[in-house]
């Protein structure tokens, strides 16, 4: 049986279309302007590794977990990491972009021309950056929390040749598609589907009706109704209500963040439009937007990156996802996100590419290794080596709904066609009604 997550050749990987469109929402950008030779090389003994993540600005829930995560991962890379016969020390240089592309590709070139880094580390939700830094620079990098597509076509990448220094992991937008429709199927519908995107780049990468979302609806036989993109922040959604009222729209989708889905939610229950499925992007992600939703969130659904009951083991701490989800709660009093099983990941995967390089002081070795890597971690393989994608792995990705048990709320995977390794945790169910 092929791997879930494999990538077929034949798929979107040669959408010449796709390239295009996102090619032209994003370019190389000011990055030339901080290409530069590197300093001299940093103590032979010392392995630096630079992080770059949105602390504050608007991305910071993708961020929520990370204070604890880098407290860990320093705990357990202290001893240092002995390659090759000989020890290392291992700092970890952390910066904040504050959700801010420009700030990004300075910091990267900081990092990369001051501090001597000699592998990056990077969330790129906010465009690829940190990725261009490393390129230019010959330094090796892996980054993640971002569609493949929109990391790798805005460099204007070809799947199929890639880059000399730098990786990535995460879905595609087709993997996403995939797990919509697997919710959806089977269900008790008329199949109609209301879409609300909004206007900036994932919005209109994800919602394009030749290479986004929509396409997968059409081919699984989903009828489509849409008024029109929303800009971001926007407040007022009654016309994308009235027509998907109108249309007997029976499921709701799109990509929004958590206030907009929060008002759509409310003027939907103002303007009696109860659909019976309401599988929103982005914002059922996090606990504290969906709490936010009250008794209205039962039953609501979305993507599943990755939960407590991933049946997988850190590489790092030998932890189980349960057991880091565990510490977390414990350590913050908070209820664990879905980021922190990906960041930990993140890290699983820069401190096997240094071990394997051999050489973790040749930016070329460290290259090299990550191109050909296959590494177990905490939200399952990645497998740069077999995915069908030049310097892409894929993770896999499951269907879930928020469901509030005895008044408390919980995320349980409830459709695993995608990734049949993920256990199933309870069946999908039709929104109660309670909008």
């Amino acid at each position: 049986m092929k791997d879930p997550i494999e990538h077929d050749d034949k798929c979107r990987v040669d959408d010449v279309e796709r390239r295009s469109f996102l090619g032209q929402v994003a370019t190389f950008g000011a990055a030339a302007l901080f290409a530069g030779p590197r300093a001299a090389s940093a103590a032979q003994d010392v392995l630096r590794i630079g992080y770059i993540h949105p602390r504050t600005g608007p991305f910071a829930p993708f961020s929520e977990a990370d204070d604890f995560l880098l407290a860990q991962i320093r705990k357990a890379l202290a001893p240092g990491l002995l390659i090759s016969g000989k020890r290392y020390a291992v700092e970890i240089l952390v910066r904040d972009d504050e959700s801010n592309p420009t700030r990004q590709a300075n910091l990267a070139a900081d990092l990369i021309n001051k501090d001597n880094v000699d592998l990056m580390l990077a969330q790129v939700g906010i465009g690829p950056d940190v990725a261009q830094q490393c390129e230019l620079n010959g330094v090796p990098c892996i980054s993640t929390m971002g569609p493949w597509e929109a990391w790798m076509f805005p460099m204007h990448g070809n799947p199929n040749v890639g880059f000399k220094n730098v990786f990535h992991f995460f879905w595609g937008i087709d993997d996403i598609a995939h797990v919509y429709v697997d919710m959806w199927n089977g269900q008790a519908t008329n199949k109609v589907v209301g879409m609300a995107w909004s206007n900036d780049l994932p919005g209109n990468a994800m919602g394009n009706p030749r290479t986004g979302m929509p396409a997968d609806f059409a081919g699984a036989h989903y009828r489509m109704v849409e008024v029109g993109k929303f800009p971001v922040g926007a407040n007022d959604f009654s016309v994308h209500i009235q027509a998907f009222k109108q249309a007997g729209a029976e499921i709701v989708t799109g990509l929004f963040n958590p206030p907009e889905w929060a008002t759509f939610v409310t003027q939907s229950a103002q303007m009696g439009f109860k659909p019976r499925i309401a599988t929103p992007a982005k914002a059922l992600l996090f606990p504290g937007g969906v709490a936010a939703l009250g008794k209205n969130a039962d039953g609501m659904s979305t993507e599943i990156w990755w939960t407590p009951a991933y049946p997988f083991h850190s590489s790092l701490t030998g932890q189980s996802s349960a057991q880091l989800a565990e510490s977390y709660e414990h350590a913050t009093g908070r209820q664990w996100t879905q980021p922190l099983g990906v960041v930990h990941a993140l890290f699983e995967a820069g401190v096997h590419a240094l071990k394997a390089s051999a050489d973790p002081k040749k930016p070329k070795a460290v290259a090299d290794t990550i191109r050909g890597m296959q590494v177990d971690t905490i939200i399952g393989r990645l497998d740069w080596a077999h995915s069908g994608i030049k310097n892409v792995s894929k993770i896999r990705v499951v269907g879930g709904q928020w469901r509030i048990d005895h008044k408390k709320l919980g995320l349980y995977v409830t459709t695993n066609a995608t990734a049949p390794e993920i256990p199933v945790q309870r069946p999908f169910e039709l929104l109660p009604g309670t909008w």
